[in-house]
């Protein structure tokens, strides 16, 4: 029987397993918000709904269970302070950390993206709106037909109700939102004052109850009487002005050098202008910026076309331009000009023409298809193109099939936006590895040692020596920063908590040491021994204390709580510049106040939390000011009724004896009772009477040692 016991348990769980569905939330920080998305089947429903400082996402599916582990590894800044899921099948609860807005949409039918930006949620359209007046039908016996006035109005129907009035009023105000002539700043809810009728003229022959007006009408007092302005964008250039195609010609390169070289300059040593943009324009078309951008620092006059080629000059040498960018906001434009703009920008616009920029790149020649063909897909996999970027990266294999590091980089950056984390590890592998790359490795191995730091993994021997070799040897370049913020991780990662610390110090001051030092610090929270944690947490200087994030600060405080250090743990949640996760720090506060004997702070801190870990620190700090009987009602409510008929017993209150779980405790009442019940006295006969006396005391003290040791075992 044991055994089939055994079987039919491991079947439950297994089937019970097998019922609940993970979701796997993956984050990213962008310019502006920060996007969340989640992994469901096809056609699985969702919905996004706001709150109060935060929004909550439900999604149908059974017994659903979000994975939020590696989230806040992604994340540089305080927009989403905290994830929470009460329970299996229950929604997803965002907390901000700003005043900010969610937004979602499905991507592929199988991903749902929630942005989250600043912003404020705009009030529900429920503006009053009064019934239509209708006019009552002319009185046919005191007005003649013919003589009465007649008003042909199509009123609406009186079946029409206040829902659609709403609709139809929603759709005129985004229209006039969509024309720019108001925003959606709406007054508060609630009636309001109609505007004069005697103020507008009416034409002759309608009814007074007829109200004429246009959406321009609503521009009085709004717009100060001015007109929009019109944002000033350069026009956009076609492909034969730009004619990059004959920059060059099919003789070789360095024919067509010595034949503009040998006419560059006339008689008197007098510069021909016109031959020096060409002789650029056939540098910058075979991949030589800095020599084109030389050729044109001789012109002294400025022809219209000189911008244009030092931009595509500067392309060529992944350089940003000294001055303005002829191929600004240009994306837009369907010709040559949306790709070299997106390359000069270095950042896919919102209004980018993806398919001119691809077929502009696939006009290129091959050896500039082999050379912008990496840095225009990384571009378009950063704008969310993925497509695009693979088909990119398809037309150059189909240059080079071997393929170089700076493709197979891009090509982990795809399969990492994909979501393909194994893929994308074992392409950044092959970079780091790669004998032919040259700046390529290093940045490689800096991507791979935080893609595991997010997915809290390990480097090995070998990684954290290159990582090493590369701090040193790029170290006055302009990725030394990287490389020794890449280095420190990968001490931290490899358990070398010290070494990572002294390399910490050694940083200049500046963004990367406060970043790499809370990276360094999570580490240490989790993986740690106790003695190594308070040997660097405890002696910690009061710099580097203000430079700790909220959630470096929370990890810190939480470990510092459970090893009993209250005052230090206190500190690190009572920050005064932190203003996120309001609710853990405030209850890790609570903690540190009953470590310090401080119950009534503790229950103050507390005030308005109703989650369960509040409720178990509230029945400690009832507990701590002795009242058991609050503290038993408590723990009834959470459902721990062996936990709460202990502070009932201790209260002298009627214990729950009719549940299942009341355990031991009942043993307790039913001894507690025995003990409280007079002796039966046999006063006519005296020896039974004293031998009864005898026997009852002999019980008594045994039921008071069988009472403590059960209190003691608690």
């Amino acid at each position: 029987m044991t055994r089939l016991g055994a079987v039919i348990s491991i079947l439950i769980a297994l089937a019970s397993g097998a019922a609940s569905q993970e979701v796997t939330v993956r984050s990213g920080e962008h310019d502006g918000y920060t996007r969340l998305v989640f992994n469901v089947p096809t056609d699985t429903g969702w919905v996004l709904a706001q709150q109060k400082n935060g929004a909550k996402l439900t999604v149908k599916m059974d017994d659903v269970i979000f994975r939020t582990g590696s989230v806040f590894g992604r994340l540089t800044t305080n927009r989403l302070s905290s994830l929470s899921q009460s329970q299996p099948g229950a929604a997803l609860d965002m907390e901000f950390g700003c005043d900010c807005v969610a937004s979602a949409f499905l991507f592929r039918n199988s991903m749902i993206v929630v942005d989250i930006a600043p912003g404020i949620p705009l009030p529900p359209l429920t503006t009053y709106i009064p019934p239509p007046v209708l006019t009552r039908e002319p009185d046919r016996e005191s007005h003649p037909e013919g003589l009465g006035p007649k008003v042909d109005l199509k009123l609406p129907p009186l079946n029409m109700n206040g829902q659609v009035y709403k609709d139809q009023l929603s759709a005129r105000l985004l229209q006039g939102a969509d024309r720019s002539l108001l925003d959606l700043n709406l007054a508060p809810v609630g009636p309001r004052k109609s505007s004069s009728i005697s103020s507008t003229p009416i034409p002759h022959g309608l009814s007074s109850n007829v109200h004429l007006s246009t959406v321009l009408d609503g521009l009085n007092g709004l717009l100060n009487a001015e007109l929009l302005q019109i944002e000033d964008r350069p026009a956009c250039f076609s492909t034969a002005e730009l004619d990059f195609d004959h920059w060059s010609d099919t003789r070789p390169f360095q024919d067509q050098l010595a034949e503009l070289r040998t006419g560059l300059y006339q008689e008197f040593d007098h510069l021909d202008d016109e031959q020096a943009v060409n002789l650029a324009k056939v540098y910058a078309f075979h991949g030589f910026g800095a020599e084109a951008i030389r050729v044109l620092g001789l012109i002294a006059a400025r022809p219209p076309e000189l911008a244009r080629v030092a931009a595509i000059a500067y392309v060529m040498d992944d350089r940003r331009g000294s001055g303005p960018n002829p191929f600004h906001t240009l994306q837009r434009c369907d010709s040559d000009a949306a790709l070299w703009a997106a390359l000069s920008e270095r950042k896919l616009a919102s209004d980018a023409d993806v398919e001119a920029i691809e077929q502009a790149f696939a006009r290129l020649p091959e050896h500039l298809r082999r050379a912008l063909g990496p840095r225009l897909s990384a571009i378009l996999v950063d704008g969310q193109k993925l497509e695009a970027a693979r088909r990119v990266l398809r037309s150059v294999d189909r240059i080079e099939p071997t393929g170089t590091p700076s493709v197979i980089q891009v090509k982990a950056k795809v399969a990492e936006a994909e979501g393909d984390d194994k893929r994308a590890e074992i392409l950044l592998g092959e970079v780091v590895s790669s004998p032919g790359a040259l700046t390529e490795a290093p940045l490689a191995l800096a991507r791979l040692v935080e893609k595991r730091w997010a997915d809290r993994g390990a480097v090995s021997s070998q990684e954290l020596g290159l990582a090493a070799s590369y701090a040193l040897e790029f170290r006055r370049s302009e990725i030394g920063p990287l490389m020794a913020r890449t280095h420190a991780v990968a001490l931290g990662l490899s358990h070398e908590f010290d070494g990572a610390l002294a390399l910490i110090l050694t940083l200049p001051d500046g963004e990367e040491v406060s970043d790499t030092l809370n990276r360094h610090l999570q580490l240490l929270t989790e993986r740690s021994d106790d003695v190594v944690f308070l040997r660097q947490t405890l002696a910690m200087s009061p710099d580097f204390t203000s430079m700790l994030s909220t959630d470096t600060a929370i990890a810190l405080s939480d470990r510092l709580a459970s090893l009993g250090f209250a005052t230090q743990a206190f500190a690190l949640a009572n920050r005064q510049q932190d203003r996120t996760r309001r609710s853990e720090r405030a209850r890790l506060r609570a903690r540190a106040a009953l470590m310090n004997a401080r119950p009534h702070q503790a229950m103050l801190e507390l005030e308005g939390d109703a989650s369960k870990d509040a409720v178990a620190l509230r029945v400690q700090a009832k507990g701590a000011v002795e009242d058991y009987a609050a503290a038993g009602e408590m723990l009834k409510e959470l459902g721990e009724t062996q936990r709460a008929n202990r502070y009932l017993w201790l209260a002298g209150l009627p214990l729950d004896l009719n549940s299942e779980t009341a355990g031991k405790f009942a043993g307790i009442n039913a001894t507690t009772k025995a003990l409280t019940e007079p002796p039966i006295r046999l006063v006519d006969r005296p020896l039974a009477d004293a031998a009864n006396l005898l026997d009852d005391s002999a019980k008594a003290r045994q039921q008071i040692v069988d009472l403590l040791e059960a209190v003691e075992s608690e």
